[in-house]
Order: structure tokens, then C-alpha cells, then sequence
């Protein structure tokens, strides 16, 4: 048995979603059945039927509450599990994909990395040490700088709400507040009280 697990890790704004659509339109042109699923708290598009990228790019999904969830809809001849937006599931998602892998079911995820105050969100660490193959495609940093945007690789993800940096004791998942996000490079990543590392010298 091939075990296949593909990471796409990024910011926000980096394409992880676009490349995520990339592999289920490969795997369905070869004629292999694929089935594709989300958190059902990703309501971006004003949709739970399917996952969308920022370039316009479309598939329906099945939006689930739990990890759980996706072995109650497989199917027996599925070749490819894609899950979008995985770093919002709980921690249970490494059993359900250690069991797929050892069906033999290839699985390709998408997920933010960090979450808005730099650090590693939910189950990421983990997923992303059991690929085989990951990718990690960046932004491009927005922040402007002398009137210029920076332009340098953005690897972080800005929350912004009313306009100013979120402080570090938000909540990572902060829902129906007035809130935007940014692409950020490490120089231009901006957390009010984010605790500085306690380093002691010799």
C-alpha cells in the first residue's frame, strides 16, 4: 500500500485553496472519484456547498461540524479525500486521516499554518509532519510602506478589526465581528501584548 498525504500550507491570500482545486480537477480528469469537505464554520462565500478561491475557482463540498463527520459520508470507492480549511477542525481529524491512509485513500488538505498571532493552529504541527509532499505557496505582503506596498513574501496572516491590529488574548476564532485580513511578511505582522519569548543568558 502507498500511503499519499499532500499538505498545502500558507497564509491567507497565498492560493492554498486554488491548488488545493488543481488536484481534485487532476484527479477527476484521470476518472477518479474524489470527495471534498469543510468545516461548515467557513461560510465566506455565503455558501456551505462548496469550497471557492480568491481567483474564482469553484467545487462543491460537504460542510461537517466534527472530523467525525467525513467517515459517516465515505464512500467505498473514493481515491481522494480533499479537505479545505483543515486547521479548524478538531483534533480527531489525525485519526480520521491516519484511517483513510490505511484504506488507501490519498488525502489533500488545505490549511493556515498559524494562526493571526503567528503561532501554530490546531492540528497543523502534526498534519503537516505526517505528509509525504507538502506545499507552502506565500503571498505577497500589502503593507504599505512610504506610500509603497512592501511586496516582500507574506507568510503570516493580519487580522485587522476596526482597521487596527487584533490584540494577542482575541480569540483565535472570532465570529460576527467586523474584521478583515491581510498578508503580512514577519517584518510588517503586527500583535499588541503578544508575550515576548523568555530567554534567560547566561
Amino acid at each position: 500500500m502507498t500511503e499519499r498525504l499532500k499538505g498545502i500550507s500558507g497564509s491567507m491570500f497565498a492560493g492554498k485553496t486554488e491548488i488545493l482545486l488543481k488536484d481534485i480537477a487532476r484527479a477527476e480528469y484521470a476518472g477518479k472519484i474524489v470527495q471534498v469537505f469543510k468545516p461548515i464554520i467557513d461560510n465566506r462565500w455565503g455558501t456551505f456547498s462548496s469550497i471557492k478561491s480568491h481567483s474564482g475557482g469553484e467545487h462543491e463540498a460537504i460542510a461537517i461540524q466534527n472530523s467525525l463527520e467525513i467517515l459517516d459520508h465515505l464512500r467505498p470507492d473514493t481515491y481522494l479525500i480533499a479537505i479545505d480549511e483543515i486547521q479548524f477542525f478538531d483534533s480527531s481529524i489525525i485519526d480520521v486521516i491516519t484511517f483513510l491512509l490505511e484504506q488507501d485513500i490519498r488525502v489533500t488538505f488545505a490549511g493556515l499554518s498559524l494562526d493571526f498571532r503567528g503561532e501554530p493552529f490546531g492540528s497543523m504541527p502534526e498534519l503537516l509532519a505526517l505528509c509525504d509532499q507538502i506545499e507552502r505557496p506565500t503571498a505577497i505582503c500589502n503593507q504599505k510602506v512610504d506610500g509603497h506596498i512592501c511586496g516582500e513574501e507574506a507568510t503570516r496572516t493580519q487580522r485587522l478589526i476596526n482597521g487596527k491590529p487584533a490584540n494577542y488574548h482575541d480569540p483565535i476564532v472570532l465570529i460576527g465581528a467586523e474584521q478583515e485580513y491581510q498578508a503580512r511578511c514577519p517584518n510588517h505582522h503586527i500583535v499588541p501584548d503578544k508575550p515576548k519569548p523568555n530567554i534567560k543568558k547566561n
